[in-house]
């Protein structure tokens, strides 16, 4: 009564049913393994085109960041030519005010 009851006794096949169970069993795991293999082939396409698109998108960054420093770099350096620009007008119209100053004083 003890072995009708006892759950391996049961779950054990007879041993002429062993071949058809493992056969069945090995074609159920390479159907599993190429599930696998496509499913990992397409997340590992899927990561390449996403690495590329980012690539991409970061080439083009680094170009408007170039672009924009060129664009700046230029602005500054015309700001600077203006500024000297203006001091050397301001330091002409200076000595050319302290020079009429002089010139009335002595009169």
């Amino acid at each position: 009564m003890s072995e009708s009851t006892d759950p391996q006794t049961r779950a054990t096949p007879k041993p002429e049913e062993m071949p058809w169970v493992v056969s069945y069993l090995h074609d159920d795991i390479q159907d599993l393994r190429q599930d696998l293999r496509t499913q990992i082939g397409a997340v590992n396409n899927r990561i390449d085109e996403t690495n590329r698109s980012l690539g991409d998108r970061i080439n083009e960054t680094n170009s408007r960041i170039d672009e924009t420093n060129r664009s700046l770099g230029e602005q500054i350096r015309a700001l600077h030519k203006r500024m000297d620009t203006y001091f050397l007008w301001m330091m002409g119209m200076l000595v050319t005010i302290a020079g009429v100053l002089i010139a009335v004083i002595k009169l």
